[in-house]
């Protein structure tokens, strides 16, 4: 060989002889190898699943038969036993398993179903026949907790024993997996609930050691967790990463590192507990880049109310401390801290914000086991709301008997107060508010009525201006000054209009703290009020739109209110009725509204009423006064009571100065409709200068005297008594005295204007001569009688409806009848409660003013009376039963 031609390729390489293959050799070898022992393994598995299939499936269903405390439902065909797919475990799978509910009922649900469950043990167990469950995997799961009323449960379905030895099938789990688990849980002894699922979760660890470090990630879906019917977590996705040192000699559990995610809310859990003698807990939860609006999506939607018309920006921060026994009857101590800083909180339809709002709380239940140590202390709340402020805090303790104190200042508009807090009955409102104020209250004393509420401070509201929503009247100009004293408000002034009314308060209101913060309260208003003018219409008026458009009335007393009001008000005005100058006092006590006296001038003359409107009965109210009438014009009278319902004698017939003392009582409606069945009136009356022009039922008397003086009839005084009952006016005699005619009559008319009156016509020679020319049908008169003076008595009945009046010669018998006359007996005004409406019995707000009285006729003394006529001696009559009408 010619060495002189040998050539290195690459020059200045030094070769390494025989290296390189070498390593190749080897890696081949080594792949050679694997792939001889993978197949090996599988062939082994494949071997032990077809040879050792039966032994194991059998082995182990017979061993959880032993273990179970429930019947357990699944198809021989849906077992199976498998190491390929599970390598280098073997595994038994159990696919569509359906369990009974295990416990004493008689009738068994199903306690749960399962996709698949799948138990894992080491291969080499089989041949020692030593199975011992390494892993377990369940999937696709529904399950249904119960526990009765009785607390009896239904899942208990694994025997308890504490012979493990005596058994070759044992849970020696190192890994836990759960994929889509369904958890419906009731407890009806509780009243608890759970509804939610295991989307996916792994627990892994030494769990058959006495120390171990059990490592969780779970994610949940939580449809609901409830107490009674409080929902407290509802739809919300939940992720858990927790790291647990575990110690069974001791019982000891200590969270190594804790996560918990709730939506986008993250806490950091930290802590342990301890369950040797007694279980105990020591357990920090702390929020971590926590932001308002998530924190409040988690408050449950029973204490939500209108939390969802807000947004909310800025930091919300949260550490909570859980200390104490777990054992039944305790409750653990909880602290917690929590804070607001930097926050905008905007109400979202009209974007009103409160700007730079901070807040500290504190928490503490404090001794368990004495309720009156918890609290809650909301402390340096401060916000900026457009240029106004708003400053306060509050501490409350004791939440069964609450003591609380608190602060508060303000400087805002009221027009910004609305559009934040959006009170649903006002449609706008402006004005000025300012208020310094604090507060307190000792819940340990007292009788739960707030009389221990110390309040003090002051209050200012300026040029307000209200709408109320569906509500007619316009509030302008309000204006008040009030000063907080304890548990009443001092009223220094408050004023302003309301429509066409004004007002101006001063007093007191007694008790407002207690009325405000508690049910059931009563206040008491001690107060003055001047008006100009007050209209009734307006105030008391309800307007609906509709198609009748009309004004509807509702009155009604709160049994809560007591008012105690001396009042000054120059003009009132009630549909057409008007007064001035009134004074009196108004009270107001257990639904009833006592005038006591009132004195006003009304229709040219004076009025002074002392009565009582009560309340007490929801569905009606009753009307009781007396009422002392002083020289009112009887045609404004007419006027301004609308004729009083009636058109036979209206404001356009009469004339008169009248006086009366009256005694009323009715039963109206809320909306102020008369019940005409239950209207009671006494009238003591006089007329002075009195005239009854045109009145249609003195007219038709013109069928017997065709005279003028029919149509006019003046008269200088009046007096009598008329009683109204049962829809009927009651007319006591009455006699008008002439030189040419002298009428006497009597008897009843009613509301529906069916009229039964008895009349005697007493003319002189003259008339009766000219009544006889303008009459030819006269030539009798039917029953007449002298009556010794020269006068001719003609006797007429006057019955059937004023609108079609039967008018006839009445008979000797029925003048003989007429001797008893109608007589109208002044009552007690509460006897006649008593006996016509039942009330009353037992009360004694109305004073007995009414005396009885004799029996008293109409005297009217003519204006065109001759006077020698009336200084004449007059002679008995020759017949007295004829005068006698």
């Amino acid at each position: 060989m010619n060495q002189e031609n040998k050539q290195d390729p690459i020059p200045g390489r030094q070769e390494v002889p025989g290296k390189a293959p070498w390593l190749l050799r080897l890696f081949l070898r080594l792949v050679v190898l694997t792939l001889i022992l993978f197949t090996l393994l599988i062939a082994t598995a494949f071997i032990i699943g077809k040879y050792y299939q039966d032994e194991v499936k059998e082995y182990i269903v017979g061993e959880l038969n032993k273990q179970l405390n429930t019947q357990v439902i699944v198809d021989g065909k849906d077992i199976d036993f498998t190491v390929i797919s599970s390598f280098p475990y073997g595994s038994v799978n159990f696919r569509n398993v359906k369990a009974l509910e295990a416990g004493v009922m008689t009738k068994k649900d199903t306690l749960f179903k399962a996709g698949e469950i799948s138990l894992r043990f080491n291969l080499f167990d089989i041949f020692k026949k030593n199975y011992r469950v390494k892993k377990l995997i369940i999937s696709d799961v529904t399950l249904r907790v119960r526990i009765d009323k009785q607390g009896n449960d239904n899942y208990h379905f694994w025997k308890e024993s504490s012979d493990t030895a005596a058994t070759s099938f044992s849970f020696a789990l190192e890994d836990i997996q759960l994929k889509n688990v369904s958890l419906n849980y009731k407890d009806a002894k509780g009243g608890q609930g759970i509804d939610g699922v295991v989307k996916d979760g792994k627990f892994s660890g030494e769990f058959s050691d006495k120390t171990y470090t059990l490592h969780t990630v779970a994610d949940l879906y939580v449809n609901y967790i409830k107490t009674d019917s409080t929902n407290y977590l509802r739809k919300k996705n939940i992720h858990t990463e927790f790291a647990l040192n575990v110690d069974n000699t001791i019982n000891s559990y200590k969270i190594e590192s804790g996560k918990l995610k709730i939506e986008d809310l993250l806490f950091e859990v930290f802590g342990n507990v301890v369950n040797s003698t007694e279980p105990l807990v020591n357990i920090g939860i702390r929020g971590k880049d926590m932001d308002i609006q998530s924190v409040l999506s988690m408050i449950p939607a029973k204490y939500k109310g209108r939390i969802n018309d807000y947004e909310s920006t800025g930091e919300f921060y949260f550490d909570a401390l859980i200390q104490g026994s777990l054992a039944e009857g305790n409750v653990p101590q909880v602290t917690a801290d929590f804070g607001i800083r930097s926050a905008t909180i905007t109400q979202v339809k009209d974007k009103i914000s409160l700007k730079n709002v901070s807040l500290k709380g504190h928490y503490t239940n404090g001794n368990p086991q004495k309720k009156e140590s918890s609290r809650l202390e909301l402390l340096d709340f401060s916000a900026a709301i457009n240029e106004g402020s708003i400053k306060g805090e509050l501490k409350i303790s004791d939440f069964d008997h609450p003591s609380f104190s608190g602060k508060i200042s303000a400087v805002t508009t009221l027009q910004e107060v609305q559009g934040f807090v959006k009170i649903d009955t006002v449609e706008s409102i402006t004005g000025q508010v300012r208020i310094d104020a604090s507060f307190s209250c000792d819940g340990k004393k007292g009788t739960g009525n707030f009389e221990n509420i110390h309040t003090s401070g002051e209050l200012q509201i300026s040029n307000a201006n209200i709408k109320l929503k569906n509500n007619s009247l316009d509030f302008k100009e309000i204006g008040g000054d009030f000063r907080f004293d304890n548990n009443d408000l001092a009223v220094n002034e408050f004023k302003g209009k309301v429509s066409g009314s004004d007002f101006m308060i001063k007093g007191f209101f007694r008790n407002i703290a207690g009325f405000i913060l508690k049910e059931n309260q009563d206040i008491t208003i001690e107060a003055t009020l001047n008006s100009t003018n007050i209209n009734l219409d307006e105030l008391l008026a309800n307007k609906e739109e509709g198609a009748q458009k009309e004004s509807k009335y509702k009155l009604k007393f709160s049994e809560h209110i007591n008012v105690n009001l001396n009042t000054e008000i120059a003009h009132l005005q009630f549909r057409k009725f008007e007064a001035f100058n009134i004074k009196g006092v108004v009270k107001l006590k257990d639904k009833k509204m006592v005038l006591d006296p009132i004195v006003l001038s009304t229709m040219n003359g004076t009025i002074s009423t002392s009565g009582l409107v009560d309340g007490s009965d929801s569905t009606k109210l009753l009307v009781t006064c007396f009422s002392d009438i002083s020289r009112i014009n009887i045609t404004k009278m007419f006027a301004e009571f609308e004729n009083f319902g009636q058109t036979n004698i209206t404001d356009k017939n009469i004339k008169g100065i009248a006086s009366a003392k009256v005694q009323f009582a009715a039963v109206l409606s809320p909306e102020l409709q008369m019940d005409l069945d239950k209207l009671y009136a006494g009238v003591d009356m006089s007329i002075d200068n009195g005239e009854l022009n045109n009145v249609e039922s003195m007219k038709s008397l013109s069928r017997f005297i065709s005279l003028k003086e029919l149509e006019n009839i003046r008269f200088a005084t009046l007096k009598n008594q008329i009683e109204i009952r049962k829809q009927t006016i009651s007319i006591p005699k009455m006699e008008i005295r002439s030189n040419a005619l002298n009428v006497t009559a009597s008897g009843t008319h009613t509301f529906n204007n069916d009229i039964n009156y008895r009349i005697k016509l007493s003319l002189n020679e003259l008339l009766s001569k000219k009544a006889k020319a303008a009459k030819k049908e006269n030539d009798e008169f039917g029953e007449v009688a002298d009556d010794g003076l020269g006068r001719t008595n003609i006797f007429i009945l006057m019955t059937g409806n004023l609108d079609n009046p039967i008018i006839k010669y009445d008979t000797k018998g029925a003048v003989q009848n007429v001797k008893q006359d109608l007589k109208v007996e002044k009552q007690n005004l509460k006897s006649i409660l008593k006996e016509e409406f039942g009330m009353f019995k037992k009360d004694s707000t109305l004073k007995d003013k009414a005396k009885k009285e004799e029996q008293t006729t109409f005297k009217i003394n003519w204006e065109e009376a001759d006077k020698k006529e009336v200084k004449k001696e007059l002679k008995p009559p020759k017949k007295k039963e004829e005068d006698d009408f």
